[in-house]
């Protein structure tokens, strides 16, 4: 156990001198994950005005618990055992570099070797009033492709976002309810990166003396969801649409807190995405057996295609699509596909307990079948 809690803290810290770019600061969401998910036009989990804060012109109470266990594991997990004992026994095996080279290589094989871990923190929390959200998002990640014993890429830490949301309903009468909705979040990561040889890391396990990234930032998502006879919605989000960060570079992470450079200014790139949503009345006519039944379909992000970078993405890893069908409003069966990969899950709510289960492919390359990744995730709360 404590090799494995090495390994987790090794990859946590390190990093690299190479440009690092800040991300967005999503939760853990295990329920989201097992039908293909989040949704842009979801208005069951409070998570939703993370994604859309025009989802809460739909929503009246609602209180987000910090979660008792909030985790995902993504990629083989036998090698992911036998990583571990690799790295952390291979300071002793520096005195024969082709064994371990070997040893190493064994592990990864002839595709690479892409292994993921992320945790939901203990500060995750909040609630939705009357339209109004507000909550705290804290999150911890490692994410490691290896390609090969001399090239690497992995990075890892952790992050805390503030965010605050307001959805106005307009009733239109028997046309519907339009939702207006904006939010902004303010964040802050510490995070790190490393892109040289595994074996290098393996043998010297010089991590103390690479540099940290410390960042600060703000960010603005503005949304609008349409719902009609409480059967259809639909959905339009921009993320990002501004969302400046501040970086500051440690050359040691042994000196954290001095001897940084200045901040460096740069922008999250803008997302946006279109989604729609049918709920199925079928309740009545299962006599409460099939409590709720629904259908989604998001089409995540046609930002891309408009900017200066020449490189984006396959259209069709955009598209993702899923239903959750909940019985005796206890069990939750859930199904669906994103980037082009299958999702399922399993979900229980006992109204003060609840668990949920997910397992569900994820692409890190650009075109379909090129870098696949399994992943499993696992959550679980109670309320008091």
């Amino acid at each position: 156990m404590k090799k494995i809690i090495s390994v987790f803290f090794l990859l946590c810290t390190v990093c690299t001198v190479f440009a690092y770019t800040p991300h967005r600061i999503e939760p853990v969401e295990t329920r989201a994950e097992a039908f293909g998910g989040p949704y842009l036009t979801d208005t069951t989990s409070v998570y939703s005005f993370f994604s859309n804060p025009a989802s809460l012109g739909f929503m009246d109470k609602k209180t987000l618990w910090p979660p008792i266990a909030a985790l995902g594991l993504g990629g083989p997990l036998d090698k992911l055992i036998k990583t571990g004992k690799t790295l952390v026994e291979g300071k002793g095996s520096s005195g024969n570099p082709a064994a371990l080279a070997n040893s190493v290589g064994d592990i990864i094989g002839e595709s690479g070797l892409s292994l993921g871990l992320r945790i939901g923190g203990p500060l995750t929390f909040g609630a939705v009033r009357k339209h109004f959200g507000w909550g705290f998002v804290n999150t911890f990640a490692v994410d490691g492709n290896i390609f090969s014993v001399s090239r690497s890429d992995l990075r890892g830490g952790g992050g805390l976002a503030f965010v605050v949301g307001y959805g106005y309903p307009i009733k239109l009468g028997k046309a519907g309810v339009l939702s207006l909705g904006l939010s902004a979040r303010g964040v802050t990561q510490v995070e790190t990166a490393y892109t040289d040889s595994i074996i290098d890391l393996a043998a010297n396990a010089g991590w103390e003396r690479l540099p940290a990234y410390l960042s600060f930032g703000l960010g603005l998502d503005m949304g609008v969801q349409y719902k009609v006879f409480n059967i259809l919605s639909i959905s339009a989000v921009c993320q990002d649409l501004y969302s400046p960060m501040w970086i500051r570079t440690y050359p040691k992470i042994t000196e954290f807190g001095k001897n940084g450079s200045k901040f460096e200014y740069k922008q999250i790139d803008p997302r946006l995405g279109f989604g729609i949503k049918t709920d199925i009345p079928i309740s009545k006519i299962t006599l409460g057996i099939i409590s709720e039944w629904a259908v989604y379909a998001d089409y995540n992000n046609i930002w891309q295609f408009f900017g200066k970078n020449a490189i984006y993405r396959n259209p069709v890893l955009e598209l993702s699509f899923g239903t959750e069908l909940v019985l005796f409003k206890v069990l939750a069966l859930r199904v669906g596909m994103n980037e082009m990969y299958p999702a399922m899950g399993l979900g229980l709510n006992l109204s003060k307990f609840k668990m949920d289960f997910s397992i569900y492919g994820k692409e890190l390359g650009f075109e379909p079948g090129y870098n696949p990744q399994l992943n499993m995730g696992f959550s679980m709360l109670i309320k008091y």
